[in-house]
């Protein structure tokens, strides 16, 4: 079976000085048109994409530097706003705000085809070989990443261009033709997403949860005091939130690494991967959470591990079923179907069951729950 994805490649770029300064540029552009647009937004609800995109004209001419860059990334920024504006309306996300500089500084080029007297001209162009990306305005840069690859398959969407810490990345998304084969054992799994583990499943196979933030913790605590302590846009002071970026980089990169490992052994084994519900948002506003267990929470990254799960259960034709998150999984009795309501407090670490006298380890005893919860509701 052929099934259509869309897959980011993301490279790191190598620019010259004179690209820094026309992508720093850019930056600039995009963050100048957002803003605009969304003020007119504020004062006026009922624009919608077509009226901002109609500005656009008017502001070149008012504002001549916004020629200087590529127009479709104009474009992409008026469009984001709008997608941020409707998953407000959704409940999805908060109401857009402003934005600053140098804070999350990135911007989209779309990709367009063209021909002319029997030869096709690319705005965006990856050659693996030479190790380079043709980029709009940009011309030639030079990239590393996915040293395995020689060419990238697929239809090219978009590329994205940002700049984290003191790294610039560009991010090509690509429409793909993924063959994928049939489920070859049908073999379930029932996994429990904690703190302690990061993942436990019902075959008790035991992932735990390296912590990175303790690595890194000191690290970010003394650079936020040092960056306190600056004048905000100083020279000191971008040099100094440049640092902090670059070790938040670190943070990120070492927590998305072991989730990818994880969920690649759990993937490549199963056929039917059962997992909670999670409801992340609500667990960290809980009044009885204490405030190191929040903490405990968004370090163990649990809505990660969800959102890798689904996309790779996707593209391996896997089974991913997802159970109630009131399901009582660490009160029930894996053997008999007991409930224990002393169960409700996670410091209690293992379940022995008063009517047949099973004693079990917390998590592998919620695995295996959620397996038997997951199975009947796949059933039914």
């Amino acid at each position: 079976m052929i099934m259509k994805i869309h897959r980011a490649y993301k490279f790191r770029l190598y620019p010259t000085k004179e690209q820094v300064v026309y992508i720093r540029k850019t930056f600039g552009c995009t963050r100048f048109v957002y803003n605009y647009c969304l003020d007119l937004k504020r004062k006026n609800k009922y624009l919608t994409k077509f009226d901002l995109m109609k500005e656009l004209p008017k502001l070149k001419k008012e504002y001549p530097f916004l020629k200087e860059v590529d127009s479709s990334s104009l474009q992409n920024t008026i469009t984001d706003l709008m997608v941020g504006f409707k998953k407000h309306e959704k409940g999805i996300g908060g109401y857009p705000k402003f934005k600053k500089k140098d804070e999350k500084e990135g911007f989209r080029t779309n990709f367009i085809t063209s021909s002319y007297k029997g030869r096709v001209y690319e705005n965006i162009k990856v050659n693996l070989v030479r190790r380079v990306i043709e980029l709009p305005k940009l011309k030639c840069v030079k990239i590393r990443g996915y040293r395995n690859l020689d060419n990238i398959n697929g239809r090219i969407l978009n590329a994205t261009i940002s700049e984290v810490g003191t790294r610039f990345y560009v991010s090509v998304c690509v429409e793909e033709e993924l063959e994928v084969s049939e489920p070859s054992n049908n073999q379930a799994v029932g996994i429990d997403i904690g703190v302690k583990n990061l993942v436990v499943t019902s075959n008790k196979e035991y992932y735990g949860n390296p912590k990175y933030l303790d690595k890194y913790e000191r690290k970010i605590k003394r650079l936020q005091q040092e960056l306190s302590r600056k004048a905000k846009a100083s020279k000191n002071y971008i040099k100094c939130k440049k640092k902090l970026e670059e070790v938040y980089r670190k943070l990120k990169n070492a927590r998305k690494k072991t989730v990818e490992k994880i969920v690649s052994n759990i993937t490549r084994n199963h056929d039917i991967i059962i997992a909670e519900n999670l409801q992340v948002k609500k667990m960290l506003v809980h009044n009885n959470n204490h405030k190191h267990l929040r903490k405990e929470i968004t370090n163990a990254t649990f809505s990660e591990i969800i959102r890798i799960l689904k996309y790779k259960c996707l593209w391996l034709n896997k089974i991913f079923i997802q159970v109630s998150p009131y399901y009582p999984s660490s009160q029930i009795c894996s053997k008999c179907g007991n409930r224990n309501e002393e169960m409700k407090d996670i410091r209690v670490r293992e379940l022995k069951c008063s009517k047949c006298g099973l004693e079990i380890e917390r998590d592998y005893n919620a695995s295996i729950n959620i397996l038997n919860e997951g199975l009947r509701c796949y059933n039914n």
